[in-house]
């Protein structure tokens, strides 16, 4: 008997430990996603600078979209969709794709990538907010507190970057605004919509996958008319502005893609969800690189940001959504 409860112990330990490391990749793969994230904020700068932002994002989406498209064939072996979700489908890709990258790249043309992606911060806190309203979710007080210490960090920032020497600072903080509360609204939407269709349980089930390839495309096409716009053939693509938007493509979009979607299979949605938090820490570090600045004011920015993610995150739950 002592022998075989050893051997069960044994068991356990083992099983424990094996987990232990799984959870350590996986926490590995999630900060790995996270610093590829903030990474894209610096290489973004880089590019709108000299280069047209609008094109920018619709060449890389022309990169996003085929290979989302050839690894839904490869894993699913179909691209069938219902037709009665396109039109969901299309807003989703507006403000997820066409809207998101425009203020995105437009943001880091006329500010320093570093505020920027203390700015982008804020989105878990507007996704909280507008819940409330979208999918009638209570709004606390708790919330709105969040919203305000979000709201200030963005004005601290805004007002006291020591990044000076850029476009005009106050516009670019306002599109990365803008960018967080249409993905924020996006989420919001995919939330009732994936909703509604696990609800269906007479309906086709759509993968994840599948639906980030039909909202990448959707709206992939709405940027190309405005990419044409810009003329994007009268500017001067180098070798290091294509490397930039296949950072772009690759990494950035699929790569961290299914790396985070990996975290969320293994750890949950919640726990994964708490790494993002590192997403404007490496965007303001390695915009070092690229010779942005830090003050004490970077560091109340980003206090002042996640005080206010703490907040709505605690109110949720407390609130049991």
């Amino acid at each position: 008997m002592p022998q075989e409860t050893g051997v069960v112990v044994s068991s356990i330990r083992s099983t424990t430990v094996e987990t232990e490391h799984q959870n350590w990749a996986v926490y590995a793969g999630l900060v790995l996603t996270m610093f590829i994230w903030g990474l894209a904020w610096p290489v973004g700068r880089l590019l709108a600078t000299n280069l047209p932002p609008v094109s920018i994002a619709a060449i890389r989406y022309a990169v996003v979209v085929p290979v989302l498209f050839a690894i839904l064939w490869f894993r699913e072996g179909s691209f069938k969709i219902n037709r009665s979700w396109i039109p969901t489908l299309v807003v989703m890709g507006i403000l997820n794709t066409t809207l998101y990258q425009i203020f995105f790249l437009y943001g880091v043309k006329y500010a320093a990538a570093s505020d920027d992606s203390l700015v982008i911060g804020i989105g878990p806190v507007l996704i909280a907010v507008m819940a409330s309203f979208i999918l009638k979710e209570r709004l606390t007080w708790t919330k709105i507190l969040g919203f305000a210490s979000g709201l200030a960090g963005i004005i601290t920032i805004s007002i006291l970057s020591p990044n000076t020497r850029v476009l005009n600072r106050p516009l670019g903080v306002t599109l990365v605004f803008g960018g967080a509360a249409a993905y924020a609204l996006y989420t919001v939407l995919l939330r009732r919509f994936l909703s509604k269709n696990r609800a269906d349980n007479n309906g086709p089930q759509q993968s994840s996958l599948s639906i980030l390839t039909w909202i990448s495309l959707f709206g992939w096409f709405f940027l190309i008319p405005f990419s044409l716009l810009e003329a994007p053939w009268t500017y001067t693509w180098n070798a290091g502005s294509w490397l930039g938007i296949i950072y772009l493509a690759i990494l950035s979009t699929i790569v961290g893609y299914f790396l985070y979607i990996e975290g969320v299979s293994k750890i949950g949605a919640g726990r994964s969800a708490i790494f993002g938090n590192l997403v404007p820490v490496f965007g303001v570090l390695t915009s070092v690189f690229i010779g942005e600045n830090l003050s004490p004011w970077t560091a109340v920015s980003f206090l002042l940001i996640f005080a206010g993610v703490l907040l709505v995150n605690r109110q949720a739950k407390n609130s049991g959504s």
